[in-house]
């Protein structure tokens, strides 16, 4: 986490010197596109299965669970005005960082499993802008997508535990909320945003199986984004 407050900081500092930027050198003419970086923190990755009941040959509750760390994320993203409303796209990393505990004697799976997770994800949104007439510059929008997954895990393991396989990509369904309030002199903005995505799975073993319908991916991240 240290890295990543690193980079965040540094990505706060960059944001605040070109917010400085004159108006002058800025066109003052409105465009119908406009860019934005974004960065911030995010909880979640693989989702693994949590009942138990569905695995054969298991009868205790703790055989094996999942722990989430915090981790960091960043990205690129391009909106176009649509009417009153947005689309955005783009691309953005996200790390993750996971730990799987298997405490399953009666069929021999006993330990931990680290995961990290590294996915470039490539998202497409239509932004609803509300409260405009209230609060037109503070571009207060609902949004929703899909996002598609580029998945890179690797996973350290400690003790007797189950094989694994992975997929690399995946999609699903994203939904946030994002507003600017704070807008400089040259016609650049500060805001924050909020999104949650439910996708497919990524990750089988023994207790996340393809037939079960819990496992699969999923994340809440929130950060904060300069438009220009």
């Amino acid at each position: 986490m240290k890295n990543a407050l690193k980079f965040i900081l540094f990505f706060a500092m960059t944001l605040v010197t070109v917010s400085c930027v004159p108006a002058g050198e800025m066109t003052s003419i409105e465009a119908p596109v406009k860019f934005s970086f974004q960065a911030g923190i995010n909880a979640g990755g693989v989702t693994e299965n949590t009942d138990m009941s569905v695995v054969p040959d298991v009868h205790t509750a703790d055989a094996f669970t999942g722990a989430t760390s915090l981790g960091f994320h960043a990205g690129f993203h391009i909106h176009k005005d649509l009417g009153n409303n947005q689309t955005e796209t783009g691309v953005d990393y996200m790390y993750s960082h996971q730990t799987f505990t298997y405490n399953d004697e009666e069929n021999g799976f006993r330990g931990r499993r680290e995961i990290t997770l590294s996915q470039f994800m490539f998202p497409v949104t239509y932004n609803i802008v509300i409260f405009k007439r209230r609060l037109p510059e503070a571009e207060i929008q609902l949004k929703a997508g899909y996002l598609v997954q580029w998945n890179f895990l690797s996973a350290t393991d400690y003790g007797t535990l189950p094989l694994y396989s992975t997929r690399q990509w995946s999609n699903g369904l994203i939904v946030g909320l994002s507003a600017f309030p704070i807008r400089f002199d040259n016609g650049n903005k500060l805001g924050f945003y909020l999104e949650a995505y439910r996708g497919n799975r990524i990750y089988e073993d023994y207790y996340n199986r393809p037939s079960f319908d819990m496992p699969g991916t999923s994340f809440v991240r929130l950060g904060v984004k300069f438009k220009f």
